[in-house]
């Protein structure tokens, strides 16, 4: 046994770049993260891979920004209340139906101040209004130096910033109070940066009523005039800037293209929507719902712009977890998606052309930037399905037991709402869960 020589066990730590970066081409952005954790080898050799020109990342399912419910306390009576805080924010996987609580997060989305996510950035509105955008997944961060205060004039502001302070937090619940959406524009969207010379943000503000968007590089927020306020949806879509009306749904267009995204947008368009009312009265006689309201989405899908009315009940009964010590579901009387419509919209000839099916493609919908991928690349996804969170600000905090549960999907072929989610024993989620598409940059 003397002249037998152990095998040295291998040190992964010392594992060579080259084969690191194999191993990494065939990952998921995720996966990397997971990978760069093990050393700090590991962790040097991932950071250059993702930076550098040739990684283009994999699609992936978008994960969903939310608070778990094991955060809920106790009152001296022994019954439960509201949650301790913000502080357990996490990401939920719907591929793997799991929390991930190790993604860095800062102290704006603890609070409850993000105001949407867009290409995998988050946008924060601080206690005095200034808006930025941080990466959770890379930590990277850019301020936003254009004004909220500031419209086209020094005189005009774009909504009362005052009132966003600690002392009207009574009265406006929230960030979403004044930027119900908030979009990156992007001249290249396949490029990894920000470019700060050509792209901007694009928002819905002042509790949807007006547009206004802001160049990296100007530093002024500029209105949109349109002529449907208020607004549902806005979305960047070959260098257009396309928003849809809360009412009727119109779709309005405005043409960036003159110099990139230039400061000087020109209106080129005006698309009467197509609302599904026959349909929709029909499926409402034969549920027995008596009051529904319509919101509206806009999103790309295989190089085509697509308007997608979700129908919503204002007075479903709905079983939520009540606040007491029998610990037993209650039932209220609020709203909730019944079921969607998606129309194609032709720019061209300026009408909306109703489609059956979505093929293989899934949308993601609510108060992050509308998302299309392929299902292939969406594990734990149905193809020919919209997944939606709650994007109803106007009644998210009307009652202390119901806000933000009104998410699921619908499949188009079998025209149902299921859960992707758990929310029957969950008390008032807060801030609102949303979707985020894990970014690198």
């Amino acid at each position: 046994m003397a002249g037998i020589k152990r095998k040295r066990k291998a040190d992964w730590c010392e594992v060579g770049s080259d084969i690191l970066e194999s191993i990494m081409r065939r990952l998921c952005f995720v996966d990397i993260l997971r990978m760069k954790r093990a050393c700090r080898w590991w962790f040097s050799v991932g950071e250059s891979y993702t930076s550098s020109p040739s990684y283009s990342p994999c699609f992936q399912t978008p994960w969903l920004l939310i608070a778990p419910p094991e955060e809920e306390e106790e009152d001296e009576d022994g019954d439960k209340g509201e949650r301790k805080s913000n502080s357990s924010l996490c990401f939920f996987n719907l591929d793997e139906k799991k929390p991930y609580r190790d993604v860095c997060l800062c102290r704006e989305v603890y609070e409850g101040r993000c105001v949407g996510s867009s290409h995998g950035w988050l946008f924060l509105l601080d206690k005095t209004a200034n808006l930025s955008l941080f990466n959770p997944f890379s930590g990277a961060r850019i301020q936003v130096e254009g004004s909220l205060k500031v419209g086209r004039s020094e005189e005009e502001e774009l909504f009362d910033v005052d009132s966003y302070t600690v002392d009207g937090a009574k009265k406006y619940k929230g960030g979403r109070a004044f930027i119900s959406k908030a979009i990156l524009m992007m001249s290249d969207i396949c490029k990894k940066n920000i470019n700060k010379d050509k792209d901007g943000v694009v928002l819905i503000y002042r509790g949807g009523e007006k547009l206004a968007f802001c160049m990296f590089n100007d530093g002024r927020f500029m209105n949109l005039d349109g002529a449907h306020e208020s607004y549902n949806d806005v979305i960047c879509y070959d260098n257009l800037v396309c928003a849809i009306s809360q009412f009727y749904g119109f779709v309005e267009v405005w043409d960036f293209s003159a110099t990139g995204f230039s400061p000087s947008p020109t209106k080129v368009m005006d698309i009467r929507s197509c609302l599904p009312l026959k349909k929709a009265i029909e499926f409402l006689k034969s549920t027995r719902q008596v009051c529904c309201s319509c919101h509206f989405y806009l999103v790309e899908s295989c190089g085509e712009l697509l308007s997608v009315v979700r129908i919503v009940s204002e007075f479903m009964d709905v079983h939520v977890h009540e606040n007491g010590k029998d610990n037993q579901p209650k039932k209220i009387h609020l709203y909730k998606t019944l079921m969607f419509y998606v129309y194609r919209v032709d720019l061209r000839h300026k009408i909306l052309v109703e489609m059956e099916s979505l093929g293989d493609q899934v949308l993601f919908l609510g108060g992050n930037n509308s998302i299309s991928l392929r299902v292939q690349d969406c594990p734990g996804c149905i193809k020919d399905s919209i997944y939606f969170t709650d994007s109803y600000w106007e009644r998210a905090d009307e009652d202390d037991s119901y806000g933000g549960h009104d998410m699921g999907y619908y499949n188009l072929k079998d025209k149902c709402v299921k859960p992707f989610y758990d929310t029957l024993h969950r008390y008032k989620m807060k801030p609102t869960p949303f979707w985020v598409l894990p970014n690198p940059w």
